[in-house]
């Protein structure tokens, strides 16, 4: 790093620490522009990205299209509001719901006001039910947002502490824990507006649900008339090899949320339930300033049509089943690697020592991967990632661990 750039760097540090509020443990990087699979630093130093943005930017840095649309619409409006109708809302609507399941879509700007839109879904199908007290169940070492609802959900308490009571009768099941499922429903029996949960666990270590764990809770859902409610936040817009994970069960939920990679980057979020509930949420009952504006819309419109148009999800199993297999070749060559988990370009790789250590050298030798859950490294980089790219940063990893004491 230049000394005129380390300047420049430190500049930004010292303005963010003065004016931002501190409730991000960041690393020393300000990144200021991506290319592709590549994402620069203030002295142009290129590093690989194998986080997206925590699963945002599924197509990469710079795509041309996506720019293009944007700025066209640039020209015509941003917003409008939600008291009018919007050809850009329509036609998105549209192509969520002819990629996904027949019924309706509620858009907003983020994953937390999706997965409160959720909550609020749950809830009113609950009073519907005359249940006096809805109970929502959630999974263990989940994360769903930082919003009351959403933290509420959320079962990782560490997410959850030091803010005093959170939203009644919601309640946690262990992960691929079918007894525990079981239990649940039993116990809460009629009670039970609905179940939330992550198809594959992001924050809490990168966990894949089991096929028969899900059959049952679609199943127990079916005979207590209560909603399957799936968080698709990271997991969707071809993250796992289909354009939305549930795919890979071979079965529909009753609703699921959106958002991280639905805007490329652009704020935005989604509810889509499904067509026998979607009339729970009446006028009136929710609703979202910014949500769905003209200009969020079109991103989002456009992320789909690249995706489907360029055959991006037999990339990202092609490329994924080169990750893995050679991850796996990692747990020996390195003895550091107790388990390599996920699907498609959602991966978790489970060290025996912490991880931040890991991911901290990664970044000096100019690769971003993302820590979690302790001793989690968390690789979900963009669907364009090339095997050449996919190659050299697996290479940085592997040599970052052999080293490691």
């Amino acid at each position: 790093m230049s000394s005129e750039t380390k300047t420049k760097f430190d500049s930004i540090k010292t303005l963010s620490d003065k004016y931002l509020l501190n409730t991000y443990n960041r690393y020393p990087v300000a990144f200021q522009y991506g290319v592709g699979e590549m994402i620069f630093d203030q002295d142009n130093k290129g590093y690989i990205d194998f986080l997206a943005g925590i699963a945002v930017s599924n197509l990469g840095h710079g795509e041309a299209d996506l720019i293009e649309a944007i700025r066209n619409q640039m020209d015509k409006i941003f917003h409008s509001s939600n008291l009018y109708y919007s050809e850009e809302q329509a036609k998105l609507a549209e192509v969520i719901i002819e990629n996904s399941i027949p019924g309706k879509v509620f858009l907003c700007n983020s994953g937390t006001e999706a997965n409160e839109a959720a909550f609020k879904l749950m809830r009113r199908h609950g009073v519907n039910q005359n249940i006096d007290k809805p109970v929502i169940l959630a999974l263990h070492s989940s994360f769903h947002g930082r919003t009351l609802s959403a933290m509420s959900m959320t079962g990782n308490e560490s997410v959850r502490n030091g803010f005093g009571e959170l939203a009644a009768d919601i309640h946690f099941v262990e992960a691929n824990n079918e007894d525990s499922l079981i239990q649940a429903f039993e116990q809460y029996g009629g009670s039970i507006a609905g179940i939330i949960m992550e198809l594959i666990i992001g924050e809490g270590g990168v966990i894949p649900l089991s096929q028969s764990f899900v059959n049952l809770a679609r199943k127990l859902t079916e005979e207590t008339n209560s909603l399957l409610v799936f968080d698709e936040i990271q997991t969707g817009m071809g993250r796992t090899g289909k354009m939305f994970c549930f795919e890979n069960y071979g079965m529909y939920p009753d609703a699921f949320t959106l958002a991280k990679a639905l805007g490329s980057g652009f704020p935005m979020g989604a509810l889509v339930v499904s067509k026998e509930y979607e009339s729970v949420l009446e006028k009136g009952m929710h609703g979202s300033t910014f949500g769905g504006n003209h200009l969020a819309c079109v991103a989002a419109y456009e992320t789909f049509k690249i995706i489907l148009s360029r055959n991006l999800l037999d990339h990202v199993a092609t490329i994924s089943e080169q990750m893995f297999l050679r991850l796996k070749q990692m747990m020996e060559s390195t003895g550091k690697i107790k388990e390599v988990r996920g699907r498609g370009l959602h991966i978790g790789v489970e060290l025996f020592t912490e991880s931040r250590p890991v991911v901290e050298e990664c970044l000096k030798r100019g690769l971003v991967v993302n820590s979690t859950a302790g001793k989690v490294i968390r690789i979900i980089p963009p669907l364009i990632l090339s095997i050449e790219k996919a190659t050299e940063g697996l290479d940085i990893l592997e040599s970052v661990l052999k080293e490691m004491k």
